[in-house]
């Protein structure tokens, strides 16, 4: 039996301003039909079945990525929420811990949820004969084919074949992301390969050499197990209660290649030929998207003029471009990035001087995730904020009042409840409410379709912080 273990913690802040610290870069629509952990699900289950599939992930990304799992049938209580990224290690071993429950001896592969696989049907092929040699009581890592002197990702030098494992071979070396003259010896020497962070072994083999060359990490995954709890909102997800929330923070931030692979006795490499690529910032648009006949890779509402080789993405406004060449411009409706195609990958640390900054735009975008659905800003001014807001069916805000600010909400879309000084309103589409200063007040969706409505505050002090609130169910309180 082998079971999927989907990695979706990353920030993916190279994908800035597409990308916030609350819409990370795998719960975008990139490449193919869904978004990145959408198309990650799809492409393994031909080979392991969605009962057999967990994921670790963020707990500010669970809510919606429980959303995004939910057409497949996914099962809420097979997500693990951390409360804050520690490297793959720990995820890794609390997924394997888990494991352990139901099946030691069974087959545990690990894949990130961001990386972009151009052919799955080999990478299928490929994972049933890495399940063979994880059989074998090896940890068992992919190695990507080098088509070019990378250096941005890590590498890992080829070494014996396996004569117990037909087509794996041992590991000689790991190397972490070099400079351009080493990555071009590594080309140039034709026995290394990229790390592409997918890995398989026996959960009874791994977790014994955790034991052994993570001993702190080993010791503190029964405790860490032991204080999980269930969501008790609409995805029965797991969490960890406060003492598993300060047990798991206490962890020591590391990958599982530095504390294990790099480690270990019993790695062996599979060669994996499956036009993969990490699309890691967004000058890689340009190997998984098609080019248009000048080299550009545009979205639907760009026109192009005498352009080249440039990836110009939008969204719903009109962009016109001339003459660009080799540059990279993605709008988004609160932020507009343009940078030399060659230098993407120094958006990350153009977000960093953001955040450094206090610039909001580094981690909110115009659309601000929420545990009951979200808000869109849609213009805000010194004295008044237009917002959309967009209610999950079954949800509702907290019961609040403002003290700086009155609002006016006109439902746009769906049936609106409304709770204002303890009397109940329903509104319908094209009907609105006013809601005074001070004044206690309550929005709920109680149909099975989504609540649409647009909210105009007006006040001497337009902020989130001017919220009391009374009673909430996301215990914000």
């Amino acid at each position: 039996m082998m079971y999927g273990v989907i990695l979706a913690g990353g920030s993916g802040t190279r994908f800035w301003p597409k990308s916030r610290e609350q819409v990370p870069k795998q719960l975008l629509k990139i490449c193919g039909k869904g978004t990145l952990v959408q198309n990650t699900v799809e492409r393994l289950l031909p080979l392991i079945p969605i009962e057999n599939i967990f994921l670790v992930t963020n707990a500010l990304h669970a809510l919606e990525t429980c959303r995004q799992m939910d057409a497949f049938g996914f099962l809420p209580s097979q997500l693990l929420a951390e409360p804050v990224g520690k490297n793959t290690a720990p995820a890794i071993a609390l997924a394997a811990r888990i494991l352990a429950e139901e099946n030691p001896d069974a087959i545990m592969a690990v894949f990130p949820a961001d990386h972009v696989v151009q052919d799955p049907e080999n990478f299928r092929r490929i994972l049933e004969q890495g399940k063979e040699v994880a059989e074998k009581d090896y940890l068992v890592t992919l190695g990507i084919p080098p088509s070019r002197a990378e250096t941005g990702y890590g590498y890992i030098k080829k070494g014996s074949p396996l004569e117990e494992a037909p087509k794996a071979f041992a590991v000689e070396q790991f190397m972490e992301k070099p400079d351009a003259q080493t990555a071009e010896s590594c080309i140039q020497d034709g026995g290394y390969f990229w790390n592409c962070g997918v890995f398989l072994w026996k959960v009874s083999v791994l977790l014994d050499e955790i034991k052994t060359h993570l001993p702190d990490l080993y010791n503190r995954l029964d405790s860490i197990v032991s204080h999980t709890v269930e969501n008790k909102r609409t995805f029965h997800y797991r969490l960890l209660d406060e003492k598993g929330k300060e047990l798991y923070e206490s962890l020591a931030s590391i990958s599982i290649d530095y504390g294990i692979l790099e480690k270990s006795r019993r790695v062996a490499l599979v060669p994996a030929n499956i036009q993969w690529n990490d699309v890691g910032a967004w000058n890689a648009l340009e190997e998984v998207l098609e080019k248009d006949a000048n080299g550009n890779v545009v979205t639907e509402n760009v026109v192009p003029m005498d352009c080249s080789g440039s990836i110009i993405q939008g969204e719903d406004r009109l962009i016109a471009a001339i003459g660009l060449k080799d540059v990279v411009v993605v709008d988004t409706p609160d932020a507009l990035l343009v940078c030399d195609k060659n230098q993407a990958q120094k958006v990350k640390k153009l977000v960093g001087k953001l955040k450094t900054e206090n610039r909001s735009e580094a981690t909110l975008g115009a659309t601000v995730q929420k545990p009951w659905g979200s808000y869109t800003v849609l213009e805000k001014k010194a004295n008044y904020l237009v917002k959309r807001l967009d209610v999950y069916s079954g949800e509702q805000l907290s019961l609040q009042s403002h003290n700086h600010r009155t609002e006016h909400w006109t439902v746009v879309a769906g049936s609106a409840e409304i709770i204002l000084n303890g009397k109940q309103f329903v509104l319908q589409r094209d009907e609105s409410i006013f809601i005074p200063k001070y004044a206690k007040h309550r929005l709920s969706n109680p149909s099975d379709t989504l609540l649409t409505l647009i909210e105009v505050q007006i006040g001497d002090r337009i902020d989130e912080d001017d919220i009391v609130r009374y009673q909430d169910d996301y215990d914000r309180v």
